[in-house]
């Protein structure tokens, strides 16, 4: 099969020898064996033996189509649209591989490198493309943006906008109706469609590079954007009911207020904030700070947070110190009202204190008692995983190997 079309390909007044195909049929085939010719004379000695070679043994399913989409991801457009361009040549009904050839025609033209003939025929390939398989909107963006590299505005809109009917929630399509349409004069309808590519996917390439290559429609888009910009990450519901989590609120709210104004200018904004309060992994929560309770006892201490949602954590610890050497096990438990009860980081380990004069002072005899030495070095394993070792200071850790 491959050889086949290997000699479909290197034969080209053979193919067009075949009998009674339509003009247009016939016309975009010798369109295309020229582009795959003029393609050819580009490339490097050798290059094009090897592509021919590697067609003619490529193992079944296997095919042009293969070898354009893996160049197509190195950026090597100019040697996808030959690959995309001899399986469209063996097989005019390969819809995909017509519009790839064309597409990547397009792509290697406005990198400079592509003949004056190249938009026709990439427009020939689009057009039977989607008359193939109207109903694929790709293959309509595709025509739209090969109308209007030939200038022919009127049909890039068309085709640009059936693209966005088919489509709608494609921002890619959206950005390049706004091109179409500003190419054809009208620049409200322009700011239109890239405020509604914007909305969807406002921090994406294609809207970010249509909004910067189109200054023409920069007022109007903008106004657009002022009437369609309502960023909310809903600070109030997501930020916990406690004094850390109304201070953490007013951070989310200034953010929120960033962004709002990041997305009336058209430039990239968050679209979320991350207000959670989680659990400290040591020491002994500060009353009032958190929504919770701590409690401490030689050998013993457990700590609660409690969030405004219901959701409460939980982690205790248990052990026996003898001098500078201790032993304990801890764990943590999880409750919500939408999903349980829940247990994790089951588990324990015995700790040594590394300062000789633990017991110097006060405060350091007092946190030894508790469990949170000033300074030790640990050896512990959580939920049956492997065993670290934890260099830490009052429980915070500080290397762990």
């Amino acid at each position: 099969m491959r050889i086949l079309q290997f000699r479909k390909i290197v034969s080209v007044v053979a193919i067009l020898a075949f009998g009674s195909v339509p003009a247009i049929a016939q016309d975009m085939r010798q369109a295309i064996a020229a582009a795959l010719e003029t393609l050819g004379a580009g490339f490097e000695a050798g290059d094009l033996a090897d592509f021919n070679a590697a067609l003619a043994a490529a193992p079944a399913g296997v095919s042009g189509d293969t070898f354009g989409h893996l160049l197509f991801t190195r950026r090597q457009f100019d040697k996808a649209a030959w690959f995309f361009g001899t399986d469209a040549l063996a097989d005019p009904d390969d819809a995909a591989s017509l519009n790839n050839m064309a597409a990547m025609l397009l792509e290697t033209a406005a990198a400079g490198a592509g003949a004056p003939s190249w938009a026709r025929t990439a427009r020939l390939a689009a057009e039977a493309a989607a008359a193939l398989h109207p109903e694929v909107a790709a293959y309509h963006n595709t025509l739209g943006n090969a109308a209007r590299a030939q200038a022919d505005w009127g049909a890039a809109v068309e085709a640009a906008g059936r693209a966005t009917e088919l489509a709608p929630d494609e921002p890619l399509y959206w950005a390049n109706l706004a091109r179409a349409l500003d190419a054809a004069g009208d620049p409200a309808a322009a700011a239109a469609a890239l405020a509604r590519a914007h909305a969807l996917e406002p921090n994406g390439v294609p809207v970010l590079l249509a909004a910067r290559s189109l200054p023409a429609i920069g007022t109007a888009y903008r106004a657009q954007l002022g009437q369609s910009c309502k960023v909310n990450f809903r600070c109030q519901e997501i930020c916990p009911r406690s004094i850390i989590g109304g201070l953490m609120s007013v951070t989310c709210e200034i953010e929120n207020a960033s962004a709002q104004m990041a997305c009336q200018a058209g430039e990239p904004y968050a679209t979320a904030y991350d207000c959670r309060e989680e659990l400290p992994e040591y020491g002994i929560l500060i009353p009032g700070l958190n929504a919770g309770f701590s409690l401490a006892v030689p050998g013993f201490s457990v700590h609660v947070l409690v969030n405004g949602e219901g959701k409460v954590d939980v982690r205790a610890e248990a052990g026996i110190s003898a001098g500078p050497l201790g032993g304990y096990l801890r764990g943590d438990g999880h409750y919500s009202p939408s999903n349980g009860a829940s247990f994790d980081n089951l588990g324990g380990g015995v700790r040594v204190s590394i300062l000789p004069g633990a017991g110097s002072s006060e405060a350091a005899r007092i946190a030894s008692a508790l469990g949170h030495p000033p300074a030790h070095i640990e050896l512990e394993t959580l939920d049956g995983g492997p065993a670290k070792v934890n260099i830490e200071t009052y429980n915070a850790g500080v290397i762990s190997f």
